[in-house]
């Protein structure tokens, strides 16, 4: 997929740094324009991805962002503060009327005090990661990215007129993206619902229309396209990588593996099957 507009604005401003900028949209804004990679819909850096290893890491970043997520939609204003683990993070929600559109990050940002210190416990023997993050970078400074960004996001969503976006919808989009962000956790459409402040019954039938799947099939085959990137890329045995993709049992992850592929995680990987992207 090709990346422009908004993606090529966060590399910009992420040049010469070691910020990480992510946006994350919601309901139904966004167009062509808007669409980003994953690394730039998630925390992700070195130090994330070393947290998230440990035992119970996902889940504790996972339930630190749906906290964070809340507030912004509670608050509707910029915040900054520590993530769970001790990074520093600035948080700004974009508003449109009485909703939020989006939400900004730009976080992999030392603190020196307290994030310092929780840091640096946190990561024991391997505290030279404190090297990959942004040092001294403000609340004052967050401020300015996070308003030239929010300005330009506003442009794009207002100057991007409906009848351009050929058959993109912004709402699947984004649930598709926040799929994409969390296929380690257990994903029910009663939770997205929430999230994107829609009717339950209503989303699953918009999501069947929209994808022609379910949304649990679209997940399985989500986690699928992912578990094949794993083994062909990776030395994780069969049973991380299942843990990895959202599959809590071995079993039943090998059961659809060979659903969605006609071969077991094992056999995909010995014979080193070319993986299609579209």
């Amino acid at each position: 997929m090709e990346y422009n507009s908004l993606f090529d604005l966060i590399t910009y401003l992420q040049y010469g740094t070691k910020l990480h900028i992510g946006v994350l949209f919601f309901g139904n804004y966004g167009n062509e324009k808007c669409i980003l990679p994953r690394k730039q819909t998630i925390h992700a850096s070195r130090i994330c991805d070393e947290f998230k290893s440990c035992a119970g890491g996902l889940e504790r970043c996972f339930r630190c962002r749906n906290a964070a997520i809340k507030k912004a939609h509670r608050t509707k204003a910029a915040f900054d503060g520590l993530c769970i683990n001790g990074v520093y993070e600035y948080t700004r929600p974009v508003v449109i009327g009485k909703e939020v559109a989006c939400i900004i990050y730009i976080g992999n940002i030392l603190e020196k005090t307290n994030g310092y210190e929780k840091l640096k416990k946190g990561l024991d023997d391997k505290d030279y990661l404190l090297d990959s993050l942004e040092k001294n970078f403000t609340y004052d400074q967050c401020e300015v990215v996070g308003s030239l960004l929010e300005t330009y996001i506003r442009t794009l969503l207002e100057n991007i007129p409906s009848e351009n976006l050929n058959d993109f919808n912004p709402l699947i989009e984004n649930i598709k993206n926040y799929i994409e962000t969390n296929l380690e956790y257990d994903i029910k459409i009663s939770q997205v619902a929430k999230i994107f402040h829609y009717n339950e019954q209503y989303l699953g039938r918009l999501f069947k229309k929209e994808t022609h799947m379910t949304f649990s099939n679209y997940i399985n085959k989500k986690r699928i396209e992912r578990a094949k990137l794993l083994l062909k890329e990776t030395d994780l045995s069969v049973i991380n990588i299942a843990i990895k993709v959202g599959f809590n049992n071995v079993t039943y992850f090998n059961r659809v593996f060979q659903k969605y592929v006609k071969k077991t995680p094992s056999e995909f990987r010995m014979n080193k099957c070319v993986i299609i992207r579209k």
